[in-house]
């Protein structure tokens, strides 16, 4: 089995603390708008779907530090824990799909599925190229992670200012 090369801690050291403090200002910001966001049904599945990509992040990222981690087995947990998540994404896209009353319209409801899919389809990717022992999944996880982070900026600014609209 292939080890997972060396000088990727600390890319997984940085993302994992970004990650984590990403998903603190977004506690922060569904605490402040509780009540805004236990009007509405749409904020909650958005704001569950982000923590799930954030963790999904956090644990990626903390399971690329153990020393003698292969890329075979790297690449079996990602693809579990990506698929849990996307099955929580795919679950919050559809409740969301049907709030359309609550201000849900066609273009938002696309918007929710690319971010999902920019964020996942890497992670999905990665897994199975890990799985494989090529490097390149590494690269893909990496994607994933970014776009755990834009998405999840653009989902923290949603629950902080736009709730409140």
């Amino acid at each position: 089995m292939v080890l997972l090369p060396e000088g990727w801690t600390d890319f997984a050291v940085a993302a994992a603390g970004a990650t984590a403090a990403l998903a603190g200002l977004l506690i922060v910001a569904m605490s402040v708008n509780v009540t805004e966001l236990l009007a509405s049904r749409a904020p909650i599945a958005g704001a569950r779907s982000t923590i799930a990509s954030l963790v999904l992040a956090i644990a990626v990222s903390l399971l690329m530090l153990p020393p003698g981690q292969t890329m075979f087995v790297f690449g079996l947990i990602v693809l579990a824990l990506a698929l849990v998540v996307t099955a929580i994404q795919v679950a919050a896209i559809v409740a969301q799909w049907r709030l359309e009353r609550e201000g849900v319209t066609a273009s938002v409801r696309a918007t929710i599925v690319v971010l999902a899919a920019a964020e996942l389809l890497p992670f999905l990717l990665g897994g199975i190229l890990l799985v494989c022992d090529l490097s390149g999944g590494l690269w893909a996880v990496v994607v994933g992670i970014v776009m755990v982070i834009i998405a999840s900026m653009i989902n923290a600014w949603v629950l902080l200012i736009e709730v409140r609209r």
